[in-house]
């Protein structure tokens, strides 16, 4: 019931308790009431209050797994197979809870590349965000897969963690690395361009008003240059972002390292999965607030912010299953007929 209400669009617990007892006896019954009325929202927040959250999560990561393994290998540019799925691993905060202080008010998951499943979530604890992420990697399979992460989580034992699972990862190097952060940026000194293996790669993209070019050079690099687990090349991306109604005119550079091999991701495919990690802002982060509005909802007992948020999860990635493009709009269909809600969530209707 708490499934199809989000998926009719319904944002709060008193609105999900109200779209049970607004339906028919036919379509109650067919989620698996016998009783006339379906729970008040009294019984609904006691019911999530004391759920297992650990093992509602479990479900979801092992309904991820088994959705990624029915897919087709993903085609490269030159249409072979490619060998590796991308996942996007970022933390979320759930401003609603926070402001209510809430127990435990921030996530952390990890997002397919490709369609945008959520395939593992993890509780944020004292607000350690990078001990979380290294907790979530534990939990999930990472050989075959490319970790992407952000700056935050360029560290030392997540690089280890990643390589010793089978995996690789990609990650952004920024100033709270310093000592890496130089050994990259000497990589690229321009009197050096002559003794290394370089190749680059650039990108145009026009849309939404702005112009944006991106451009990346990448070089392999040994353990006596980059004193870092596992590093194969490192990488510098410069974008160059152009507004044309404001007629403003944005630039940065930023610099990277992957464990990736040349002959495993050349310049274009790491220009790829850097512009894919954000994903997990516009596909998943951005979702859960505007169309679902987590962060406006204002639980905070016991587990029930966590709770609502694996079943917002679970619902996204049931619709990014199903290949939907406009959530909003699926989701405002299925509030006039919520009986389709039975088909997408496996029920069958009498």
């Amino acid at each position: 019931m708490v499934c199809c209400a989000l998926l009719c669009g319904e944002r709060y617990l008193q609105a999900i308790a109200e779209w049970g007892r607004n339906h028919s006896a036919e379509l109650t019954r067919a989620l698996g009431f016998t009783r006339p009325k379906t729970p008040c929202c009294a019984t609904l927040h006691n019911l999530l209050s004391e759920l297992d959250w650990a093992a509602l999560e479990r479900q979801l990561r092992a309904w991820a797994v088994v959705v990624e393994a029915c897919l087709p290998p993903e085609p490269t540019a030159d249409g072979a197979p490619r060998l590796w799925e991308a996942v996007a691993v970022d933390g979320k905060t759930l401003r609603g809870a926070l402001k209510m202080e809430a127990e435990v008010a921030q996530l952390v998951s990890a997002l397919g590349h490709r369609l945008g499943l959520t395939h593992a979530v993890g509780l944020v604890p004292a607000g350690d965000e990078i001990g979380a992420v290294e907790a979530l990697l534990k939990q999930v399979v990472l050989a075959g897969r490319v970790v992407t992460l952000d700056a935050l989580h360029t560290q030392e034992d997540t690089a280890r963690l990643i390589s010793e699972g089978g995996g690789h990862y990609l990650m952004l190097v920024k100033g709270n690395q310093p000592t890496l952060q130089e050994q990259v940026t000497t990589l690229f000194a321009p009197e050096r361009a002559q003794d290394q293996d370089r190749e680059s790669a650039a990108t145009v993209e026009q849309g939404h008003g702005r112009i944006e070019n991106r451009w990346l050079l990448a070089v392999s690099v040994t353990s006596a240059e980059v004193d870092w687990p596992g590093a194969a090349q490192a990488f510098v991306i410069q974008r160059r972002r152009w507004k044309c109604r404001q007629r403003q005119d944005h630039f940065e550079v930023v610099y990277g390292i992957t464990s990736l091999t040349r002959e495993e991701a050349g310049p274009a495919e790491l220009l790829r999965l850097v512009r894919g990690h954000w994903r997990v802002e516009n596909r998943s982060h951005w979702v859960r607030d505007v169309v679902f509005g987590e962060d406006a909802s204002l639980v905070c007992t016991g587990k029930l912010p966590q709770v609502l948020a694996l079943f917002r999860t679970a619902v996204i990635s049931r619709l990014r299953a199903e290949r939907v493009s406009n959530l909003a709009r699926e989701t405002r269909r299925l509030a006039a007929q919520p009986a389709d809600c039975l088909r997408l969530l496996g029920l069958t209707e009498n």
